[in-house]
This record gives C-alpha cells, structure tokens and sequence, in this order.
C-alpha cells in the first residue's frame, strides 16, 4: 500500500527579492512498512523536505497525499489531527520537557485522545519497554543519559500507532554507542511493521534503512534500494 505520495513538490523562500529554491520539483512513493533514509549535505533541501512530510510547512507547489488523502486540502485542526494521529516525531534535541517526568512525555500525544487513564498507562508502558525503559517512568529528562532520552522520544513518538515515524537526525547528539543502540530501535520497529522515513548526513546511518533517497541543491539526485544493509547489532533489544 502506498502511504506517501509526493508529486511535484516545490519550495521557494524569498527574502530581500532573493529567491532561493529549497525544493525543485520532488516527486516519490514511500511504501507502507518501509524505513526510507533522505539523505545529503547541508541546504540539500533533506530537512524541507522533512518539515513538508511532516505537516510542519507548506510547500510552495506540488502535490502531497497521505493515505490517499491530499493532505493540502485539510483545514488547519484536520492537519493538527493528522499530525497527531498518524505522525510520530524524533529529534535530534529529543525534545522532552525538562521538568516532566518520562512517563508523562511519553504521554502527551495521548493527552486529547479521550482514552482512560489505564489504557493511557498500558500504552506508554508498552512504549517504554519497547525502547528498553521499563522502570523509567517516574525518571526526569536529567536524570537519563542522552542515549536514554533519544530512546524515551522515541517511545513518545510510537505510543500512538501513528502511521509513519520521521526521525530528523536522531544520533546527531549521541556518542557512537548510543547512536547505535536507537538505530537499532528504529530497525526493530521497522521489522515489526512501522513505516520510518529518517533524515542524514551520515552515510553510514543511511545504509541502516532499506532504501535511500539522495537530495542535492533541492533536487532528487538518487532513489536506492539499499542492497548492502548494515543491521545494529549491539543487544539493546532482547
């Protein structure tokens, strides 16, 4: 089943009568289930294109279906609706709040669900444990190594079943270890049936996913099955 469709899609940011082309006519598939790397250097457009994917920005022109549905013509609470529904978030900075415990981070996606408080809890405890941090809830951000905090965003990201996962370079901030460990995480969630779109500069992370977009000066210069798959293998997940 095709879940994203983009056709066309076009970004064009003006400034002092200086037009700067972030995206050039970008059109791909994203296949229900597959973990997609958009990879390239700094103002490649990869992160545009991220903010577009995720209902964080409009592009300029183009087209955008989700479901088969033109994401472009939804009012402005429908996209609130889409986005936190069918949309799980990583960032690099992890973006937890600072003095809220984990359990309730991982919660908050859940918040205007209308779900009881138990199915609340049983569905944060089963994210949590997804990502190796059952006996963490009542921990704060601070009190979690940085590897631990990707991991409990993670766990925010996923705790709604949303429909695909984007991961905005989530290893950017972690020693290599860590980095390893959520990289794994991200493949174990992919084998269980996520679809990830996760967005590098790193070669090397790219060749975790199963098919690899590369984007330069705005344009798609490279759409990749991933014949050579690196797996993380660092025994996070048993």
């Amino acid at each position: 089943m095709t879940i994203i469709e983009v056709r066309n899609l076009k970004k064009i940011y003006a400034n002092d009568f200086v037009s700067t082309k972030a995206l050039d006519d970008v059109s791909f598939d994203v296949q229900e289930g597959e973990f997609i790397a958009i990879i390239g250097s700094s103002g490649s457009g990869k992160s545009t294109l991220m903010h577009i994917l995720g209902l964080l920005d409009r592009p300029t022109s183009g087209t955008y279906n989700l479901e088969g549905k033109n994401v472009f013509k939804m009012s402005g609470d429908e996209l609130a609706r889409v986005r936190n529904k069918k949309m799980g978030f990583v960032f690099q900075s992890f973006n937890l709040l600072a003095r809220t415990s984990i359990f309730d981070n991982v919660k908050l996606p859940l918040v205007y669900g209308g779900l009881s408080s138990e199915k609340e809890e049983e569905m944060v405890e089963k994210a949590l444990e997804s990502v190796g941090l059952k006996g963490k809830t009542n921990n704060f951000p601070n009190q979690l190594s940085g590897g631990e905090q990707q991991r409990a965003a993670i766990a925010r990201a996923l705790v709604n079943h949303p429909a695909v996962i984007f991961a905005d370079e989530p290893t950017g901030n972690l020693d290599s270890v860590s980095g390893q460990k959520v990289l794994e995480i991200l493949q174990k969630l992919n084998d269980e049936g996520h679809t990830i779109i996760l967005v590098t500069h790193e070669k090397y992370t790219s060749e975790m996913a199963q098919r690899i977009i590369q984007m330069k000066d705005g344009k798609v210069v490279s759409d990749e099955k991933v014949l050579d798959r690196k797996l993380a293998k660092n025994g996070l997940i048993k």
